[in-house]
C-alpha cells in the first residue's frame, strides 16, 4: 500500500493566483530495441504529438540510447534526443519547429511486489535549444544551454486479463540552473492504461496521461493526453 500514494496524489500544490490553461493532445510513439549481448542492448524512439482542438502539430522527437543490464534488477543507459518543438499555444500562426538537444543518463531499478512489478527510473538530462531571430521565423546557428532536468518515475505493471497487463505510473520532473529560479517544477505526469501484446516481440500501450506543466512565468498547462505507444523488440 505504500506505493499507492505515488499514483493517487500529485507531488505539488498550485497556488490560487496562478493561471491554468487546459489543453488536449494525442501522443504517438514507436520504440525499437535490439539485443547486442546478454547484458547490452540499444533502443531507438520516434515520437509525434499534436493538439486535438484545433488539430495542430506540436512536437516530433527522436531518441537513441544504449543500455547495460546488471543482474535482473538494474538497467543503466545513456543517450541523446532531438526534439523539434513548435509553440505551446496551438492558436499561434508562426509555428517554426525549433530543435532542442537532450543528452541523458538513466538508472532503472525493477523489483516485484506480489504479482506487481515495480519500476523506478531516475533520469538526468541536459537541454540545449537552437536560437532563432527576434520574430522566431528563422533559426540561427547559435545553440544555448537551457537547463538541467531531473526526473523520477515510479511505475507498476500488473496482470489484468489473459496476457493483457495494467500499467500505472507517476513522474516528477524538476528543473535546475533554469532562467527563472522559481520555476523548479517542470512537470508532474500521471498515466493509467493497458499493455497489450500483439506478438511475442510487439506490444502496444494505450492509456490516459495527465501532464501538469509549470511555465517559466509560473502559470501552468493542464494537459489531457491520449497516449499510444508501440514497443518492438528485435532479438
Amino acid at each position: 500500500m505504500k506505493y499507492l500514494f505515488f499514483f493517487l496524489f500529485p507531488l505539488f500544490a498550485v497556488q490560487a493566483q496562478n493561471q491554468v490553461e487546459h489543453q488536449s493532445q494525442i501522443w504517438y510513439g514507436y520504440y525499437l530495441s535490439h539485443s547486442l549481448t546478454n547484458q547490452w542492448y540499444v533502443q531507438g524512439e520516434v515520437h509525434t504529438r499534436h493538439f486535438i482542438d484545433p488539430l495542430v502539430h506540436h512536437q516530433n522527437a527522436f531518441r537513441a540510447h544504449v543500455h547495460r543490464t546488471i543482474g535482473e534488477n538494474w538497467d543503466l543507459s545513456a543517450g541523446a534526443a532531438l526534439f523539434l518543438n513548435t509553440p505551446n499555444d496551438p492558436q499561434t500562426l508562426i509555428r517554426l519547429a525549433i530543435p532542442e538537444y537532450r543528452p541523458h543518463f538513466d538508472v532503472v531499478y525493477k523489483h516485484s511486489w506480489s504479482k506487481v512489478r515495480i519500476d523506478h527510473r531516475f533520469r538526468s538530462e541536459m537541454r540545449f535549444n537552437q536560437e532563432t531571430n527576434v520574430s522566431r521565423t528563422e533559426l540561427t546557428d547559435a545553440v544555448n544551454f537551457s537547463n538541467y532536468r531531473f526526473r523520477y518515475r515510479i511505475q507498476a505493471l500488473f496482470p489484468l486479463i489473459k496476457q493483457i497487463q495494467g500499467k500505472v505510473n507517476t513522474e516528477i520532473l524538476l528543473n535546475a540552473e533554469q532562467e527563472n529560479p522559481a520555476n523548479t517544477l517542470d512537470q508532474h505526469r500521471m498515466f493509467a492504461g493497458v499493455s497489450i501484446p500483439l506478438r511475442d516481440n510487439l506490444t502496444a500501450d494505450i492509456g490516459y496521461l495527465h501532464a501538469f506543466q509549470q511555465r517559466p512565468n509560473l502559470n501552468y498547462y493542464d494537459r489531457s493526453i491520449l497516449s499510444i505507444m508501440v514497443y518492438h523488440r528485435i532479438p
